[in-house]
């Protein structure tokens, strides 16, 4: 960031997005919620009668997705507003007031789906198929497969007003770790003290200064550790609450419950982790490289950030962050690169640091809105990859809302491969342009460090996140020693014996890291991380090595939006990730990755 930018109105217009795209003012935002009550009332009038004709059905759908569209509208732009300065209690007011009105609207209209599935499969196929309401056949056809786990009209609207109340546990995690819980402060070589918090806990990682980070590691997982009950208790209750549903609507287990809405077969969640374990000795090689290169007799948790060679302290100003992006999107085609243009042209960007702006980055935005980018970018090669990652998200976003709004949504077990195929073409880009050993050696750890983080660690996150589920269904209590137990030996297993302090011993700090980790929160929601990362490997090597046909099948994966099942999207585009083949091509790219860092070093 720099340091002439302090506050919004500091920022050149430029380097600011254009909220005034979707609501010029906060008026016009009042307007369209006063109009949420009457939309649902229209919609309200249709009951009873939902299923009678194509023409009925259509105006109902019809009338919903306005109502939606609105809804979409009116928390994006209060979302975005809020990101813009966290510490403005007027947005979190208007975040708060539009969450809440999104609740009652769906408790008001959860007689929907049920009364839909009183209609014969028969005639629910017929109305799928008929052109009139060809726009909504995905949507029936998903409400034909979910028949079989609908429940009565009056259980869905209990069900849809319990999920605010059963859904605290999530909530009673974030307002401990993020508000009360006190954070350590440790001192670094000179002397001056830090706190380690949420934010800063990567950054203390990195640091150069081993004992700094050992101490740090250690204060901040000792912070959660003297919570470990509580943290205990909020997951526990978080994994009954998965396992209820799934009972009510009558799933073998909480995982196949999650898994059914993308129609992922428990197989592919099974056998990622299951290829996995049988590359982990590639993690190993990549742990033991590590301790050899940094010289270190005891290779700890603490020093996974560090790079292996002389970081690569580039100073990329944003303006050339952006043209490098362009043109490692140069093998995607001019219509994808000039797309991407638009989101500098017409200000999708919100690009700098300033006080109280929410930290991190994400694509957001809505059907009818541009696909906006939150960053806080800094001049350096980190911030690079970042801006090719989030505008991946746009342009997926860009181009799937070309279909119809009810198969625009691309689900998340797509989401993350649009954003990783543009960071690896970058990856590619810069590696083939890099004129020195040394910036080809840090690129290197650049993907190591990706293949470790996504790959590796999201999937020991899956396995965990499905055998505590799985201890829940079998009866078993989640208390503190149970997590601490069963992480610590997952640990072990994924880093090995060159990782001193894995976790094998009930002494080691990493057995509490499970309480710190919101992800075991979002219900089975990891693995896609992995799978993602796979296909995007496959995509951008063929794609940057000028294979044509994958471009093309390529482009219209992203355009695909949700008309699929997010399996066949990927058969069409061709990656088949009900077998192994995907991830094992992944993994060879890293066998290779490694290869060549050892011979150059």
């Amino acid at each position: 960031m720099s340091e002439q930018y302090k506050t919004r109105a500091e920022v050149p217009e430029k380097y600011r997005w254009n909220l005034s795209l979707m609501y010029a003012s906060q008026d016009a935002w009042e307007q369209d919620f006063k109009k949420i009550d009457s939309l649902t009332q229209t919609i309200e009038a249709f009951r009873g009668k939902l299923a009678e004709s194509a023409t009925q059905l259509k105006k109902a759908f019809d009338a919903e997705t306005e109502l939606s569209l609105m809804l979409e509208n009116l928390y994006s732009f209060a979302h975005h507003r809020s990101d813009e300065d966290t510490r403005d209690t007027t947005n979190l007011g208007y975040m708060g007031r539009i969450g809440s009105k999104a609740t009652e609207v769906s408790a008001r209209l959860s007689w929907m789906d049920p009364e839909l599935l009183e209609t014969s499969v028969e005639k629910l196929k017929l109305l799928q198929n008929d052109p009139l309401l060809k726009d909504y056949s995905r949507k029936l056809e998903n409400l034909i497969r979910s028949k079989p786990h609908q429940r009565s009209a009056e259980v869905e609207e209990i069900l849809s007003l319990a999920s605010e109340p059963m859904g605290g546990a999530h909530q009673t995690f974030g307002l401990l770790e993020n508000a009360d819980m006190p954070m350590p402060k440790v001192k670094d070589s000179k002397g001056e003290e830090h706190e380690v918090n949420h934010g800063s806990y990567i950054t203390v990682l990195e640091s150069p200064d081993r004992e700094f980070r050992k101490r740090g590691f250690e204060a901040y997982v000792g912070a959660f550790s003297t919570y470990k009950n509580t943290f205990a208790s909020t997951l526990e209750t978080n994994v009954k609450n998965h396992v209820f549903n799934a009972k009510v609507r009558k799933f073998p287990s909480a995982i196949e419950a999650s898994l059914f809405s993308d129609a992922i077969p428990l197989s592919v969640y099974n056998g990622l982790i299951d290829t996995v374990h049988a590359h982990l000795p590639l993690l190993h090689r990549l742990i033991k490289l590590k301790k050899k290169l940094l010289g270190y007799s005891d290779f700890q948790m603490y020093d996974l950030f560090i790079p292996m060679v002389k970081p690569a302290q580039v100073e990329i100003k944003y303006e050339e962050a952006c043209k490098m992006v362009i043109e490692s999107a140069a093998p995607l085609g001019n219509d994808y690169v000039d797309s991407l243009k638009k989101s500098f042209s017409e200000r999708w960007i919100d690009v700098y640091y300033t006080a109280g702006k929410r930290s991190g980055a994400y694509s957001g935005g809505t059907y009818q809105s541009k696909p906006y980018v939150l960053l806080n970018h800094k001049d350096n090669l980190g911030s690079a990859f970042t801006l090719a990652h989030e505008l991946g998200h746009s342009l997926h976003s860009y181009y799937s809302r070309q279909q119809p709004y009810p198969k625009s949504h691309y689900p998340i077990f797509l989401a993350e491969i649009a954003s990783t195929t543009n960071e690896m073409l970058l990856q590619f880009y810069l590696y083939e342009k890099a004129t020195t050993k040394e910036m080809k050696l840090y690129l290197l750890d650049h993907l190591f460090t990706q293949f470790r983080g996504t790959l590796f660690r999201q999937v020991q996150f899956a396995e965990f996140e499905r055998d505590i589920h799985a201890k829940v269904e079998a009866g078993e209590p989640l208390t503190s020693q149970v997590l601490c137990e069963h992480y610590g030996k997952m640990n072990a297993k994924y880093y090995g014996p060159d990782m001193v302090a894995n976790g094998a011993d009930e002494k080691d700090p990493i057995r509490y890291e499970w309480s710190r980790i919101p992800h075991f929160y979002y219900n089975f929601y990891v693995y896609k991380y992995s799978t993602s990362f796979a296909a995007a490997q496959y995509f951008a090597r063929k794609i940057y090595d000028g294979d044509t046909d994958t471009r093309a099948k390529y482009l219209e994966f992203l355009k695909s939006g949700c008309s699929m099942d997010p399996l066949d999207t990927m058969i069409k585009a061709g990656v088949d990730l009900r077998n192994s083949k995907p991830i094992e091509s992944a993994f060879k790219i890293l066998e290779n990755a490694l290869d060549e860092f050892e011979k150059m070093v």
